[in-house]
């Protein structure tokens, strides 16, 4: 369930970054395709449209994203999440023990890693 919440929330933090911050924007620059968060089971899943300058999400799963992130399970990938905002090498390590297993275009992966900087929301001082 918490998983399931982590992604509907990662959804609404792309498209309010797509529309309010200039960075992210340039980054969104030429770029048409599908990032799909799932477990390995298949049971909990979300994916992301990335076009137009835009990002769209939608529940589910798209059998075919161009970048699949496939979680051992629910539990594992809200964890993940979470400590990434601090951690950004948290799924590389995820990767290297095989607990995530990621299918598709290595070139959104590293689009992905890009802009893990932006997901985090920026405090007020």
């Amino acid at each position: 369930m918490r998983f399931w919440i982590v992604l509907l929330i990662l959804g609404w933090r792309l498209r309010w970054l797509a529309k309010n911050n200039d960075a992210f924007k340039e980054k969104l620059e030429n770029k048409d395709f599908v990032l799909q968060f799932r477990t390995a089971s298949g049971r909990v899943g979300r994916f992301f449209v990335v076009r137009n300058e835009q990002i769209k999400s939608c529940g589910g799963i798209d059998s075919a994203a161009d970048l699949c992130l496939s979680f051992k399970d629910a539990a594992f990938a809200f964890e993940t999440i979470k400590q990434a905002a601090k951690d950004k090498t948290v799924f590389m390590q995820g990767i290297a023990k095989q607990d995530i297993i990621v299918t598709g275009d290595e070139q959104q992966m590293m689009w992905f890693m890009s802009i893990m900087k932006f997901l985090p929301p920026r405090r007020k001082k």
